[in-house]
């Protein structure tokens, strides 16, 4: 299989631990990775470049990376309880917390801002999807139909297909599954198979969508003489259409089986749009420009309708891409906590081993386990291993992941281990003696399912040892389900609940691991698990996981928020906190 290739971890590490950044560009400023370029297609549409939206900063000229050289003497205070923990601190204030019989450490340090936004799309169409709708799209979130029958909806070989019946005066719409979306910059590309010769057609663009009757358009028209017309409208209600300007021409003849790309941008209250025959390249000005329309939130679409004279129509959708966008409210935490790994479990004795490494780890911005788990986020580049041997030389290690290919009848399919992702096969070691190899996977490259995910953070990069997935008995070892690790992972129990009431928060720290009987399955109690991140900017607590609708590693709320408080699926069906 072919590795996709990147800055070397080295390269990762040495920039941001040598600095007062860490970002995911190796030596990038503080604008974090830009967003990942969209591969050739078959459309000329240009790209929008620029910083992407998620990643994570450390605040500049803090103090605190410099507390390795300003901290004098330690003081450590146990503090009891269940688990045990030491306090360490200095004259300055606290620096790190230790917990019995548990290897992660989180300390105090540099003011760092997580940050996730809107992921790009780029949705080819090519899936097996059971008829009737458009499926899960690779950009993360679900296609949903309105109006018509499920007949009038479905997916072939490259390209989303929406039918609309003869004298039909109704339209149909497919939208993207993400209602917060405010400023975009998008593109689609479609065509009727049927020329308009009898009456006239049209498909549009939709965004701020909250439904049929509520959204906006960009919507280009085909008129049966073959006059191709761009409009900028606003749909109010079940009848009621306001054009936001005047329409512009765009051709004056529509060349048989010609497909047509839409842009539209909107950024603030400015709302442009442009239209082109996809064999041609695009232009650079804008045909319709809007000012001081306030942005409405909603998702991105498309829209098709007929005359009611029309005969039945086709519209082919061979693509659809964001190639930026934002939330109204893009998930936001910012804290000083860092999260080791020691070597060993830490059993309560104050050691001149133990101080040494919490020493050498003071103000350092050196990845921890939050800014691995972050690197897995959408728009984060590839990193390739530095190690000469195999398995791992020049293997992926580090980047935006999926969570694992799409099945045909939903959903998106589990099994992606953290090897898998890079594209290796695996020994592991048993205990106390032997191994056994697991081969990767050519579908999983560069997925990770949640389990896998907690793997690649706290294993591969962290040095927790992991088991085989068919070893249940090796002890000390990371198994490989979330199920396996809820029950038997090294380390301490913070909280369990054997009810459907969650467990108490009140001990909770970040980096722990959280586990959730999300779907409820009576063979296995717990289905998913992520890390504890922090508290957000609203003080809602969230967690890092890989999770199937959003098609990867995520702290945000597309397909159910990442919180733990509310009434969302994960905060509900939260079981047990585990430290490791």
């Amino acid at each position: 299989m072919t590795r996709p290739k990147g800055p070397s971890r080295r390269s990762l590490i040495s920039a941001v631990g040598a600095g007062t950044l860490l970002t995911y560009a190796g030596a990038q400023p503080a604008t974090a990775f830009a967003a990942p370029v969209p591969q050739p297609g078959t459309d000329p549409v240009e790209v929008a470049t620029g910083p992407s939206r998620t990643a994570v900063t450390v605040a500049a000229h803090d103090p605190a990376v410099y507390t390795r050289a300003a901290v004098g003497k330690l003081t450590v205070t146990p503090v009891s309880g269940t688990p045990g923990r030491t306090e360490v601190g200095s004259a300055d204030g606290p620096l790190a917390v230790l917990t019995h019989g548990s290897r992660t450490v989180v300390l105090t340090g540099p003011e760092r801002t997580f940050r996730e936004d809107k992921r790009t799309v780029d949705d080819t169409f090519r899936r097996t999807v059971a008829p009737g709708g458009w499926g899960l799209s690779p950009g993360g979130g679900a296609w949903e139909t309105a109006n018509g029958t499920a007949g009038d909806y479905e997916v072939v070989p490259g390209a989303g297909v929406v039918r609309v019946p003869a004298n039909s005066s109704v339209s149909r719409h497919v939208t993207l599954k993400d209602d917060q979306v405010a400023d975009l910059d998008a593109v689609i590309t479609g065509r009727f198979e049927q020329d308009p010769a009898d009456a006239a057609r049209s498909f549009a663009l939709t965004f701020g969508y909250q439904g049929p009757a509520d959204h906006c358009r960009a919507r280009l028209s085909f008129a049966a003489g073959g006059a191709v017309t761009l409009h900028l409208e606003q749909a109010v209600s079940a009848t009621s259409v306001t054009q936001l300007t005047t329409p512009v021409a765009v051709s004056p003849d529509l060349p048989a089986g010609s497909s047509w790309c839409i842009r539209v941008n909107r950024t603030g209250g400015r709302i442009q749009a442009r239209a082109w025959r996809a064999d041609l390249a695009e232009g650079t000005n804008w045909q319709i420009t809007v000012d001081g329309r306030p942005p409405a939130p909603g998702r991105i679409g498309i829209r098709a309708a007929a005359d009611s004279t029309a005969l039945a129509a086709e519209l082919r959708i061979p693509r659809v891409r964001i190639l930026t966008a934002t939330w109204t409210a893009p998930v936001t935490v910012v804290h000083r906590s860092w999260v080791r790994v020691l070597p060993e479990p830490y059993d309560g004795v104050w050691t001149p081993g133990v101080e040494q490494h919490l020493r050498g780890w003071l103000g350092s911005t050196a990845p921890d386990a939050l800014a691995y788990g972050f690197h897995f986020l959408p728009g984060a580049p590839r990193v390739t291993s530095y190690r000469s041997g195999p398995p791992e030389h020049e293997a992926p290690v580090l980047g935006e992941s999926d969570y694992g290919p799409a099945r045909t009848g939903g959903g998106r399919e589990e099994g992606a281990d953290f090897h898998e992702y890079m594209g290796v096969n695996w020994t592991f070691a048993r205990v106390p003696t032997g191994s056994l190899t697991k081969t990767a996977a050519p579908r999983f490259l560069g997925a990770l399912d949640c389990s896998g995910y907690i793997r690649m953070v706290y294993g591969y990069h962290l040095g927790v040892p992991l088991a085989h997935e068919s070893d249940h008995t090796s002890p000390g070892l990371l198994p490989r389900t979330a199920a396996d690790m809820a029950a038997r992972a090294p380390g301490t129990r913070i909280a369990h609940s054997a009810t459907a009431t969650p467990p108490p928060l009140t001990a909770l720290q970040i980096g722990d691991l959280v586990f959730f009987d999300a779907e409820s399955d009576p063979v296995d109690e717990i289905d998913h698990v992520g890390i504890y991140l922090g508290r957000d900017t609203a003080d809602i607590p969230r967690f890092l996981s890989s999770r199937k609708t959003p098609n990867g590693a995520t702290a945000a709320d597309l397909g159910g928020p990442s919180t733990l408080t509310g009434t969302g699926t994960y905060a509900t069906k939260l079981r047990t906190v585990h430290r490791l």
